[in-house]
């Protein structure tokens, strides 16, 4: 009896027992300022390299920050853009984006597009609704997209602006603008890019008219509202694209190529430096070959490099291009991604270890290249310097943890945000010569790091290696094992679960990691482990997931659990998970397909692989009308009548991108099954990241109550 009742409080003991110095609230966790300091944020290095802007923002995302401007050599800082100098209703400024000698600055406010005079401070309106901005090579001149055309704006003698496309409607045809999947699914930042000469402008003309179109209801109005999202699910109709130039003098548009007449997906395009070839990239629709292409203005099309696989490629960033028609490529080959040298004959060398490379940051005079890696371990991300005559690497961050770098263009500065599981971020401007730290921008939130319950980094073995894991004990662990040697805990596992894509990473989580310590604070250890597939080294783990989403991803945590049940503080009939967009997927998978799971928490879950996009979905799955045995197989609908456990499912009714269908769907499944343990919460008007300071707080606060009542 003493044991059962000790089981059903662990907030009382632990709480009683736990420093007072130690204690988070939802309060102090979730209010405007982070806990952690806020970080440089939008960091954007001027083409001379001397100096940066950026924001340092906060946690409530409609609140409008200001612009700073950093000179790294004169190490001066000064708010150089204020919101509240542009009327009330302006918001953080945009799309900000410095002229090639860097003396003006282009960025968007209030709607409207401006040119900032750096050293006079005076701005130049240019154009209303106006979205993307860039600039000529010349400086003289600003493209933009507005109202899906694409315009140019002349700077001088005097301000003149004219339409480059006509046709363009934001339902229908986009001309240099972005549909939604294209910048979700591939990473695609723009949709027009200026030649070198500056004479003629290619751009993507998107065609969405084969697109589903996808309501999204706005609930709180008397007479609702509703907003058409052009949005391509699973095995249905995609954007028919194709890529175009216009030649400026004589506004002569001219076709490049038709991907969408043989459904291609045309992740990037650009233009080769001093040249008039226009370099673009091809993947098929089941995304199995890829193809890099140049063309001349009037030339046939000339493929310069092919992959395919099997199963799935992920697309590649466009080259960069060195003297001797030699070029650098970061590409997936040999088992993980790195950077290649390509010779002028198309021979590839690999620079780069057996490690994950992710980006090409930039290439100084020396002839060095500058690459973010996982390196030294799968857990670590590292700025490293690879000299190009051959040598061995340089790792410029040597401190253990994750270090998100910003280079400067010519390679003398970065900006480095590094953080580990247990130290809170800090950042720093840092010299590339000699590494010296030239200034802290950030300093880490020391007082916070001393009060926060360490979190453990270790492995879970597994027939596929050692697997990531993490663990974060309850403050009165010792205490209470100690006096109650046979004590067991609750616990709750944080998931993801989708490929290439960790949770153990050793990097400072900020708002979850917090709300991790307050579940631990609360009596409940806290763990994390990464599937094979979810790992980052090894595509053949990862492609354990091919066409089989949900038992692959569901191995890896009941791998998890099997290690928890082995633990003798750990309590095996009160294991609970809990993640969100995939990881609400992979929890409410896990509570209709294993036993092992007591409670579940799914955030924005999809449920079905039919509701979500054709990009990623097909990547990974196939098209469901090509395989719909593997998609039935990863479906939480069919298993509905299996709900083993509490379910607790929250969703934005705005969510743009786990539509709330999935989780509309979901329930009308337990309903028709009589399955009545599922609690479902919504949040009005949000969309996927449930944005918000009362939102945020009202979510993590209801899932910490949930977790007391039902663990």
């Amino acid at each position: 009896m003493l044991r059962r009742f000790l089981a059903s409080l662990p907030l009382l003991a632990l709480l009683c027992a736990a420093p007072a110095g130690a204690q988070l609230s939802l309060d102090s966790v979730f209010g405007v300022n982070p806990l952690w300091g806020s970080q440089p944020s939008r960091i954007t290095w001027a083409p001379d390299g001397n100096s940066f802007l950026y924001v340092l923002p906060t946690q409530d995302p409609f609140q409008a920050i200001p612009v700073h401007l950093y000179d790294a050599r004169a190490k001066n800082d000064r708010i150089v853009i204020a919101p509240r100098t542009y009327g009330k209703g302006a918001g953080t400024p945009g799309s900000l984006v410095w002229s090639p000698d860097s003396h003006s600055l282009a960025f968007t406010i209030g709607g409207t597009l401006y040119v900032r005079t750096i050293a006079t401070g005076q701005d130049r309106a240019i154009a209303r609704r106006a979205s993307d901005p860039q600039w000529s090579p010349r400086g003289d001149a600003i493209a933009y997209v507005k109202a899906a055309d694409l315009y140019l704006a002349t700077l001088a003698p005097k301000l003149s602006v004219r339409r480059l496309t006509k046709g363009g409607s934001e339902d229908g045809i986009l001309n240099g603008g972005l549909d939604w999947v294209y910048p979700e699914e591939l990473g695609t930042s723009h949709g027009f890019a200026w030649a070198p000469d500056g004479k003629s402008i290619a751009y993507m003309q998107m065609d969405e008219h084969p697109v589903t179109a996808f309501p999204l209801v706005d609930f709180m109005p008397v007479d609702n509202v509703v907003a058409n999202e052009k949005y391509p699910l699973a095995g249905e109709g995609n954007p028919k694209v194709t890529l175009r130039f216009v030649t400026l003098a004589t506004g002569k548009d001219s076709l490049v190529y038709n991907a969408g007449s043989r459904d291609e997906y045309l992740p990037f395009f650009g233009w080769q430096p001093h040249s008039q070839a226009l370099i673009f990239e091809l993947l098929n629709r089941a995304q199995t070959s890829l193809r890099v292409v140049a063309s001349t203005r009037g030339g046939s099309p000339q493929t310069i490099y092919e992959q395919s696989d099997p199963k799935w490629l992920d697309d590649v960033p466009l080259p960069v291009w060195l003297d001797g028609g030699r070029s650098l490529w970061m590409l997936d080959r040999g088992g993980t991604n790195g950077l290649y040298l390509r010779d002028a004959g198309g021979n590839l060398t690999r620079l780069t270890g057996a490690y994950r490379s992710d980006v090409l940051l930039g290439v100084d005079a020396n002839r060095t290249a500058y690459v973010t890696a996982a390196y030294p371990t799968r857990r670590d991300r590292s700025l490293l310097a690879l000299p190009l005559s051959g040598g061995s690497v340089n790792n410029l961050t040597p401190t253990p943890g994750a270090h998100n770098v910003s280079l400067a263009p010519r390679g003398a500065f970065f900006v480095d945000t590094h953080s580990t599981l247990n130290d809170p971020p800090q950042t720093d401007l840092v010299a590339v010569d000699n590494l010296g730290l030239l200034a802290v921008f950030a300093p880490r939130n020391e007082s916070l790091r001393s009060e926060l319950l360490p979190v453990e980094m270790f492995s879970v073995q597994s027939p596929y290696g050692p697997l990531d894991a993490t663990m974060i004990k309850p403050p009165s662990f010792d205490k209470l094992r100690m006096t109650n040697p046979n004590y067991k805990f609750p616990v709750i596992i944080y998931v993801y679960g989708g490929p290439a894509a960790p949770t153990t990473t050793n990097t400072f989580g900020d708002q979850r990691a917090l709300y991790h310590q307050l579940l631990a604070q609360n009596g409940f250890i806290v763990f994390s482990i990464d599937g094979p597939a979810s790992q980052v080294d090894s595509d053949a783990n990862v492609r354990l997931l091919y066409h089989n989403f949900g038992p692959a991803s569901l191995m890896g945590q009941e791998i998890g659990v099997r290690y928890l049940q082995s633990l003798a503080y750990v309590d095996p009939a009160r294991i609970g998970i809990w993640g969100w967009s995939f990881g609400g997927y992979e929890t409410a998978y896990a509570l209709t397909h294993s036993t092992l799971f007591k409670a579940g928490a799914a955030v924005a879950p999809v449920t079905d692989w039919h509701y979500y996009d054709t990009i990623y979905t097909e990547r990974y799955m196939g098209k469901p009308q090509d395989d719909l045995a593997a998609y039935n197989a990863s479906s939480v609908l069919p298993a509905a009548a299996n709900l083993h456990g509490d379910l607790l499912i929250s969703h934005g009714t705005s969510d743009d991108n786990v539509h709330m269908a999935n989780t509309i769907s979901l329930l009308q499944s337990f309903i028709d099954a009589g399955q009545t343990s599922v609690d479902f919460m919504v949040y009005p008007r949000r969309t996927h990241s449930i944005a918000g300071i009362a939102q945020r707080r009202h979510l993590y606060g209801h899932m910490l109550q949930w977790w007391l009542k039902h663990l």
